[in-house]
């Protein structure tokens, strides 16, 4: 039947809860059946139309193609995105980012720009949060501004999305804030991503120049302190903080924390001219 065979295929490949999880978004995605109606219908043969697909589907997951590449759909915070090859898929850290930038920052009127946009997730979900702040993103990738620039335009919201090289933007005119999540996996340590990752994902969003994880950090932190920016939020590995922060201190001339996500590792960075709203700042400085 089609959930035993669905597993039968795919279980040398995922763990079982990894099964599960695919199961359900494909069955709603093929069928438009709902969670409860996957229970009532696991039995049920795939009917002939539907056949073709499952075998395409099942064939792509074998080989470890994320789903969302699959459907060209992945969830962030409460809309969807249009995504593709060009793009990494966004991930849960990444809203909390997101949430961090927006509890911190009132509804007053604010510039602010993403470098290395991508899916133009972090900018849309700023801009649907806060409409009247003008929100841009850039990349230095087309086939990235491309996809965001659909995004905008699917949930219908003015975002500018322009093409950039991080390491040679000129001084930036009315950005208050610059939010980032920028490549940091050295090229060395490329074999600690899961398959997935590393085959389907887009090498150039993922990967720091010249096995240095801390480049587009200080590209740009020195690229914020030139522009007068006021605050700058990073996502990142949540690994070698003490080093990461060792690099940035010399290029701010403000106040430089870390932020906790969900799991409790210190995963943001966050640099201050401005004393932080944060009730309980860690001030590395």
């Amino acid at each position: 039947m089609l959930r035993q065979r669905f597993y039968a295929t795919l279980s040398p490949h995922y763990l079982q809860g990894e099964l599960q999880s695919l199961y359900h978004w494909c069955v709603q995605e093929i069928h438009g059946w709902s969670r409860a109606e996957v229970y009532s219908r696991n039995e049920e043969e795939v009917p002939e139309p539907a056949q073709g697909t499952w075998e395409s589907v099942m064939a792509r997951l074998a080989e470890f193609v994320p789903i969302q590449y699959i459907f060209n759909k992945a969830p962030f915070f409460d809309f969807e995105l249009y995504v593709d090859e060009n793009v990494l898929i966004p991930r849960p850290e990444t809203e909390e980012l997101v949430q961090l930038l927006l509890d911190e920052n009132d509804g007053k009127e604010l510039g602010v720009l993403d470098i290395g946009t991508g899916s133009g997730c972090i900018p849309i979900a700023i801009k649907k949060a806060r409409q009247n702040w003008n929100v841009s993103g850039c990349d230095i990738s087309e086939g990235a501004l491309n996809v965001a620039r659909k995004n905008s335009d699917l949930l219908k919201l003015d975002v500018d999305f322009y093409h950039a090289d991080a390491s040679n933007m000129g001084e930036l005119k009315g950005v208050d804030i610059i939010i980032s999540n920028p490549p940091y996996i050295p090229v060395d340590r490329k074999e600690t991503l899961e398959q997935n990752v590393l085959e389907h994902e887009p090498h150039l969003a993922l990967f720091s120049p010249e096995s240095d994880p801390f480049y587009f950090f200080r590209v740009i932190t020195q690229l914020a302190e030139k522009s007068d920016v006021k605050s700058v939020y990073f996502e990142t590995h949540a690994t070698e903080m003490d080093d990461l922060l060792a690099a940035l201190r010399p290029l701010w001339p403000g106040s430089i924390r870390l932020a906790k996500d969900i799991g409790g590792k210190e995963r943001f960075v966050v640099l201050n001219i401005e004393e932080s709203k944060s009730k309980d700042p860690k001030d590395v400085r």
